[in-house]
C-alpha cells in the first residue's frame, strides 16, 4: 500500500506544541487541523482527565484508535496525537502506514516549565490527585519520555521546538514536510 503523505501526525509529549503550532502549520499548507484529544472529547462530551479517572487508560487507547481509524480515512489533514498515542501498537502501524510522523522535541525541563500549571494532565498528576512539585514533575516527565522516546525517535521528520520562535518552527516544519513528501513520492514513482 503506498502511504498517503497528505496525512501529517504531529507527535511529541504534552507541552510540546502540537495544539499550537498544528493549527498554524494546517495553514501554511492549507490542510485542515485535527487535535484528536479534543476530537474524542467532543464525541464523549468527557474531558481527557475524566475519561482516565473514571475509565482507565487502557478505554481511553481504545477510543483513540478508534477515532484515529476514522481520521486517517481523510486527505490533506493535519493531526495532533496525544502525547502517547504512540504507545499503542495499533495506533501506530496505523500511523506508520497512513502518513508523515512529525515529532516535536523539547527537553523535560522545558516540559516540565510549560506544564508544571497545567491541572488537565492526568499522567502528571501524583497519587489522588496531588499537585506535584516542579522538581517532581520532571522526573515524570523524564520517566515517561524515557519509555516513549524510541517511538518519538522513529518519526520521518523531528524538530526541536524549544529554541525557536512559533514561527521559525512553522517556517522550518513546511520546508521540511514539503521536501520529504516531494522525496517520498518521487521513491513511489520509481517502485
Amino acid at each position: 500500500m503506498n502511504k498517503e503523505h497528505t496525512l501529517i501526525f504531529l507527535t511529541g509529549f504534552s507541552g510540546s506544541g502540537k495544539s499550537t503550532i498544528g493549527p498554524l502549520l494546517a495553514n501554511s499548507l492549507g490542510y485542515e487541523f485535527v487535535d484528536l484529544d479534543q476530537s474524542i472529547e467532543q464525541d464523549t462530551g468527557k474531558t481527557i482527565t475524566r475519561i482516565f479517572a473514571e475509565e482507565g487508560e487502557e478505554f481511553f487507547r481504545a477510543l483513540e484508535l478508534q477515532r484515529l481509524s476514522a481520521l486517517v480515512t481523510q486527505n490533506n489533514m493535519i493531526i495532533s496525537l496525544g502525547g502517547g498515542a504512540l504507545e499503542n501498537d495499533l495506533a501506530y502501524a496505523l500511523i506508520q502506514k497512513s502518513g508523515t510522523l512529525v515529532y516535536l522535541k523539547s527537553p523535560s525541563k522545558t516540559l516540565a516549565r510549560r506544564l508544571c500549571n497545567k491541572t488537565d494532565r492526568p499522567l502528571l498528576r501524583g497519587e489522588k490527585g496531588r499537585k506535584l512539585s516542579r522538581e517532581e514533575i520532571e522526573e515524570k516527565i523524564s520517566t515517561i519520555l524515557a519509555k516513549r522516546e524510541p517511538r518519538y525517535e522513529s518519526a520521518d521528520i523531528t524538530v526541536e521546538t524549544d529554541i525557536k520562535r512559533i514561527g521559525s518552527t512553522v517556517e522550518e516544519l513546511t520546508r521540511k514536510i514539503e521536501r520529504f513528501v516531494r522525496s517520498a513520492s518521487a521513491t513511489a514513482d520509481d517502485q
